[in-house]
C-alpha cells in the first residue's frame, strides 16, 4: 500500500494534476496526498528498523530542512517560514519516503518504470503540439515558444508542473539515463534488455534535442565522462576532455543556442546580483524565496541560490547532503566483494545520475525541487540495503572538508566567470 502511494506521489509530483485538470487545483490534491503518505510511511518506518542504519545522510537532510523552513527568523519574518514549510516540506517528504520504500533493486525498478514512463508521457504531448505550434507561432502547454539571441523563435518541449521549463525537463532526462543499463540479473542485460536500453537511450537523447538544453547537452557529455572515467581510468578521462570539445563545437556549429560566456551574458547578469545577495548577509543569507522576490527571476543556479538565500550554513548543508551521498556511493563501488552484485550496479547507476544532476544544477535552480530528493532517497535505499552507516562508514572520508572546498570552490567558479565577462 505504502510503496503504490509513494509512486503515486512522485507520479503526480512530476506530472502535475492541478495544470492538467485546473479544477483540482483548489482542492489541493499534492498535499492530501502527502498528508495520506505520512503516517503510513512512519508505520513502515517502525516495522523497518534497519532504516536507522543510514545515519550521516538522514541528520544532513533533516538539518537543511530544519534550517530552510526557519531560516527568515533572522529577518524577523516569523509568518513566512509557514510559506516555506509548505513549498519545501512536499519535496523532502520524497526523501524519507524513499529511504523507507526504495531498498531492494525490485522496488527501484519500479520506481525507474514509473520514471519512464513520465518522461516518455511529456515526448509524446511534446511531439504532438509541436507542428501546431510551428504553424501557429504560439506555445502550448507541452511546447514553449521564445525568441533567441539571434532573433529567431525556438519552438522547446516542456512538461507540466515542476517539468514546466524544458531545461528542467531535459535534467530529468538526463537523472534517468543511467538507470536503463542497469540489470535485472549478474549476467547482464541480455539481448532485450540491451534493446530496450537503447530505445529508450535514442527517445530521451531526442527529447533532450528537442528541449535545445544547451546545459543538457554539456550533462550529457558529464555521464559519458564519468562513466568512461569509470570504466576506463585516465584513458577514459583523455577520452572525456575530447568529448567535451566536440561537443562544444558541435552545439557552436549546428544550434541556434551557442554555448559561450557572450551567449549567456543574461545569465551572468543575474549571477551579479546573487553574488551581491550573498555578500550581504553570508552566514544566514536573505531567506528562501527572496532571490526571486528581489531580482523578478530566480538564480538560474541552484548553488548561488542556497548561498545567496540560506547563507554558508545553509549552504554547507545542502552540499553535505550530495557530498555524503557520493561518498557512500563511491565506497560501495569500490568495495564490490562485500556487497550483492544488483547493489552495486545501482550504486554505480545513481552515482553517475547524481552527479550529472548536480552538474546541470549549475546552470538551473533546482535546489528545493521534488527529482534532487528523490535521488537522494534512491542512493539512501541502497545504502540502507548495503548494511547503512556500520557497513558503508563515512568516517575517515573528511567529507566535511569536502564539503567546505565544494562549497567554496563552485563560488570561486562564478566568481571568476563572472570577471571574465568584462575581460
Amino acid at each position: 500500500m505504502g510503496s503504490v502511494l509513494i509512486l503515486i506521489y512522485i507520479a503526480l509530483n512530476l506530472l502535475s494534476p492541478a495544470d492538467m485538470l485546473p479544477v483540482l487545483a483548489p482542492f489541493r490534491p499534492m498535499l492530501i496526498l502527502a498528508l495520506l503518505n505520512v503516517p503510513i510511511a512512519v508505520l513502515a518506518r517502525m516495522m523497518a528498523p534497519e532504516v536507522g542504519k543510514l545515519r550521516t545522510q538522514v541528520v544532513m537532510v533533516f538539518l537543511f530542512f530544519g534550517f530552510t523552513i526557519s531560516a527568515l527568523i533572522p529577518h524577523r519574518l516569523y509568518g513566512a517560514n509557514i510559506a516555506t514549510l509548505t513549498e519545501v516540506a512536499p519535496n523532502v517528504l520524497a526523501y524519507f519516503l524513499g529511504i523507507i520504500y526504495f531498498r531492494t533493486p525490485g522496488q527501484l525498478r519500479l520506481l525507474r518504470a514509473l520514471l519512464v514512463f513520465i518522461a516518455l508521457f511529456v515526448l509524446v504531448n511534446g511531439v504532438l503540439e509541436l507542428p501546431y505550434s510551428h504553424a501557429s507561432g504560439v506555445e502550448t502547454p507541452y511546447v514553449m515558444a521564445h525568441a533567441n539571441s539571434l532573433n529567431i523563435t525556438d519552438y522547446r518541449i516542456r512538461g507540466l508542473g515542476m517539468l514546466h521549463d524544458p531545461n528542467t525537463y531535459a535534467q530529468f532526462l538526463l537523472l534517468i539515463l543511467p538507470l536503463l543499463y542497469v540489470s535485472k540479473n549478474d549476467s547482464g542485460l541480455g539481448l532485450l534488455g540491451w534493446v530496450t536500453a537503447l530505445v529508450l537511450s535514442g527517445a530521451f537523447l531526442f527529447a533532450i534535442y528537442l528541449t535545445g538544453s544547451r546545459g543538457a547537452v554539456l550533462g550529457l557529455a558529464v555521464l559519458t565522462g564519468l562513466f568512461l572515467v569509470r570504466r576506463l581510468r585516465t584513458t577514459g578521462a583523455v577520452l572525456t576532455s575530447i568529448l567535451g570539445g566536440l561537443v562544444l563545437l558541435a552545439v557552436n556549429a549546428y544550434s541556434t543556442r551557442t554555448i559561450s560566456i557572450s551567449a549567456g551574458m543574461d545569465r551572468l547578469a543575474i549571477w551579479s546580483d546573487g553574488m551581491s545577495y550573498f555578500k550581504e548577509s553570508p552566514l544566514w543569507g536573505i531567506g528562501p524565496r527572496n532571490f526571486g522576490n528581489r531580482y523578478g527571476m530566480t538564480a538560474h543556479n541552484s548553488y548561488l541560490l542556497v548561498a545567496a538565500e540560506l547563507g554558508m550554513v545553509g549552504y554547507f548543508l545542502w552540499m553535505s547532503m550530495s557530498v555524503v551521498t557520493l561518498v557512500q556511493l563511491n565506497r560501495i563501488t569500490q568495495l564490490a566483494d562485500k556487497f550483492q552484485p544488483s547493489l552495486v550496479r545501482w550504486a554505480s547507476a545513481l552515482r553517475i545520475s547524481l552527479g550529472g544532476y548536480l552538474f546541470t544544477s549549475f546552470f538551473l535552480s533546482r535546489a528545493y525541487e521534488l527529482p534532487l530528493y528523490m535521488l537522494l532517497g534512491m542512493c539512501g535505499g541502497i545504502v540502507i540495503a548495503a548494511g547503512g552507516d556500520d557497513a558503508v562508514p563515512v568516517r575517515g572520508s573528511l567529507w566535511p572538508v569536502w564539503t567546505l572546498v565544494s562549497c567554496v570552490g563552485v563560488l570561486a567558479v562564478i566568481y571568476v566567470m563572472l570577471r571574465l565577462r568584462f575581460v
